[in-house]
């Protein structure tokens, strides 16, 4: 697993001349099935601030590897804020207060998110993840969902 506190700076390079594309930003997140669907980039010189979890090669600890400097990459969709992450507030779906999300582990293969790190020290699955908006992450409760 990888941290996403730990990829976040990362330089992206291309596999095939090892051009620098950009720097780790952060994740774009699709909750339902608690997935990676893209990585947000800084320091882009030119084309678009995401790039697509399928164009990503790998994710080393010095690098992320992605297929070429011109693989597709496009304009975020969402607003960086709704994909910053980290110390973002954590709320139930009750509305409950979690703390904050101090970190999200990751297989860097799969992409699938595997544990969200509270500011309280809970280890919460992924799989109970609901949602991320502008305000918090929510994660689900009750059941296997249970804080």
């Amino acid at each position: 697993m990888m941290l996403l506190s730990q990829t976040v700076g990362r330089p992206v390079v291309s596999a095939a001349d090892a051009a620098q594309v950009g720097t780790v930003a952060g994740l774009v997140v699709e909750p339902d099935g608690a997935l990676i669907t893209a990585l947000r980039l800084d320091g882009v010189k030119d084309g678009g601030d995401v790039v697509a979890w399928t164009d990503v090669h790998a994710v080393g600890p010095d690098a992320v590897v992605v297929g070429t400097t011109g693989v597709a990459r496009f304009a975020s969709a969402d607003s960086a804020d709704r994909q910053n992450l980290l110390g973002k507030r954590l709320l139930t779906e009750l509305g409950d207060e979690a703390g904050t999300l101090a970190d999200v582990a990751f297989d860097p293969e799969s992409g699938r998110i595997d544990t969200l790190h509270s500011s309280r020290g809970e280890r919460i699955p992924g799989v109970r993840l609901l949602g991320v908006g502008a305000y918090a992450v929510v994660v689900g409760v009750g059941g296997e969902k249970s804080l």
